[in-house]
């Protein structure tokens, strides 16, 4: 490996969660609301690329991120690991249920009604879908025994890591910071002390924990017993909030 592939290999989570916070703030130029970007026409495709993107991304880098922890694989606690699943499994059914209208045009049906996406139906296409990809992260890994060059594994991985930036990075500027966030900061919310303050903080702490972690399940595994990473997510929160901060103000 030259020094480029060591220095990617040794940072690609820090990479991913900067990228991610990025590409997620960039886009908000583009959209300054939810209600703009559920009002355009592409929002369904918007959803779909970046279920799809995801999709891949968790496949790519499936298969090298375990050839590399096989010898010394970092298992998650059984509770932490089920939790995340099921958010997971909820966060993608949310998605492929935005994405549906999407796909029905591209495979030539008629657009979906309301109805029909929330209806018995379109719950279960939603819940079967993210079933299957919640399952393509989560699973375990079962060596095929095949020797794979380095080189290959690095160039997969990079694939997969970059598909799972503009995946992730599409998810947290869609469901955190135009429909968490956003909601949370124009409701009405009391608050008249400093303790009022330290909830709120904490509260919004616990639901970007929440729904950030399980997107990053495939870096959790690897580098969750690093204090860096909590270290990373809760400045990363800083700055989001701040920034949610300045926007409820007008600044």
């Amino acid at each position: 490996m030259n020094k480029l592939q060591i220095f990617l290999q040794e940072n690609k989570a820090a990479t991913f969660d900067w990228l991610v916070l990025s590409i997620s703030f960039s886009l908000g130029f583009i959209f300054p609301t939810l209600d703009d970007l559920i009002s355009s026409p592409l929002f369904s495709f918007f959803i779909l690329t970046a279920l799809v993107l995801y999709t891949i991304g968790a496949w790519l880098k499936h298969l090298p991120l375990y050839e590399r922890l096989k010898s010394g694989e970092r298992k998650l606690s059984f509770g932490l690991f089920v939790s995340l699943m099921c958010i997971h499994c909820v966060l993608i059914m949310a998605a492929v249920t935005f994405s549906m209208p999407a796909a029905r045009i591209i495979i030539g049906l008629p657009p979906a009604t309301p109805a029909e996406v929330a209806g018995p139906g379109g719950i279960y296409i939603s819940l079967i879908v993210a079933s299957f990809i919640t399952w393509l992260v989560f699973r375990n890994y079962k060596s095929n025994h095949k020797d794979y060059s380095g080189s290959y594994l690095f160039r997969r991985e990079l694939a997969g890591d970059i598909c799972l930036v503009i995946g992730v990075s599409f998810f947290s500027f869609v469901i955190w910071e135009k429909a968490i966030i956003a909601k949370l900061f124009n409701a009405p919310i009391p608050i008249t002390s400093i303790s009022d303050v330290c909830v709120l903080f904490f509260s919004i702490a616990l639901i970007y924990i929440v729904f950030y972690l399980p997107l990053r399940y495939l870096y959790l595994v690897e580098d969750h017993f690093s204090q860096k990473i909590w270290k990373r997510l809760f400045l990363i929160f800083g700055l989001l909030l701040l920034k949610a901060l300045f926007e409820m103000l007008k600044i």
